[in-house]
């Protein structure tokens, strides 16, 4: 189906349903994609702040 074309239900009416359906498959793979890109720049934003944390600590005394 290009572009031009609508999808029609079996009454020859523009398919709702069909394309209600449609968006939200398109949403939730969009709000997956999302949380993944959230959740790997919180990781990134931790690892780089507790690298920064680890670096600057100074032992006070050897072991």
């Amino acid at each position: 189906m290009n572009n031009t074309e609508l999808k029609l239900d079996h009454t020859g009416k523009i398919d709702v349903d069909y394309y209600v359906q449609q968006a939200k498959i398109a949403r939730s793979e969009f709000l997956a994609q999302l949380g993944s890109s959230v959740k790997a720049k919180v990781k990134g934003f931790f690892r780089t702040e507790m690298s920064k944390l680890h670096h600057g600590h100074r032992r006070s005394h050897s072991h």
